[in-house]
């Protein structure tokens, strides 16, 4: 069970890239294992979140992330298989691994292209078709910063995030959603708002309509959007189940359309 309401944990969450080197307790990896073991994702994707350390696949080995973190010997991996709104679910699950876990005071960090696929792939052992694209440390934040806390500290406080009107809109892409206006979602839409992001790009839209939210997303460099809106989907979809706001994602035949962003689902209220 998490400790914190998910919305306290999406608000304490923070990127942490410099680890003190003990490997997680028993009682964390077990309560951690448990968790991920349970989690589905949605919008029929094919994806498992897995706990790895440096004795995973019978021996020790390194598990290389490229300089940016260092003293990790835990780390979560996100496996999963290409189809519809893959990555989009499978970001959304490996997110819910990611606030588990801070619910427990444990540090994480995101990494997409910072990390040796090899390393990680000896000691995964995929499945036939399964990919692992994004992996996170997972451990005990360390006193002392690295360099890369120094150059990369874009994430704290949130304070490189966009305006909430920049991003949300009301019934089509002219008219923006202000907090006053968004109503009972302008807690989930925040929680969209401030969600992690490659370099903090938060390639996603949202409009508003009677009865639906629809989510967007901006292809960028790296190809990681989908994965980002994973994250954001999640950020919402939880808050929503927090605060008693029913509904359901679909992908609909119809949307408002822009040539800015492509869509990707609709939040239904019920």
């Amino acid at each position: 069970m998490v400790t914190k309401p998910v919305i306290d944990c999406m608000r304490l969450r923070r990127s942490v890239r410099s680890y003190d080197g003990r490997p997680l307790s028993g009682e964390h990896s077990g309560m951690v294992c448990g968790y991920i073991s349970r989690l589905k994702a949605p919008f029929g994707a094919n994806a498992r979140v897995m706990l790895l350390n440096s004795e995973s696949g019978g021996g020790r080995v390194k598990l290389g992330t490229y300089g940016t973190t260092g003293g990790a010997s835990d780390f979560l991996a996100l496996a999963y298989k290409d189809g519809p709104l893959a990555e989009e679910g499978a970001a959304y699950i490996f997110e819910q691994a990611i606030l588990f876990c801070t619910s427990l005071g444990l540090a994480t960090c995101w990494l997409g292209g910072s990390f040796s696929r090899k390393d990680f792939k000896g000691c995964a052992a995929l499945l036939e078709g399964e990919k692992l694209r994004i992996v996170s440390p997972v451990g005990y934040a360390s006193g002392k910063k690295r360099l890369w806390d120094v150059f990369i500290n874009a994430d704290a406080h949130h304070t490189s995030r966009k305006a909430f009107e920049n991003i949300f809109f009301l019934y089509d892409f002219t008219t923006p959603l202000t907090p006053d206006t968004a109503g009972a979602y302008r807690e989930p839409l925040e929680m969209v708002r401030i969600a992690p992001s490659a370099n903090n790009f938060q390639p996603w839209y949202a409009v508003m309509d009677d009865g639906a939210m629809h989510f967007y997303h901006r292809k960028m460099l790296g190809g990681f959007d989908a994965i980002d809106m994973g994250i954001a989907l999640c950020h919402f979809g939880e808050s929503c189940r927090q605060l008693g706001i029913g509904g359901r994602f679909d992908v609909l035949g119809k949307a408002p359309v822009t040539k800015d962003a492509t869509y990707s689902v609709s939040w239904l209220h019920e």
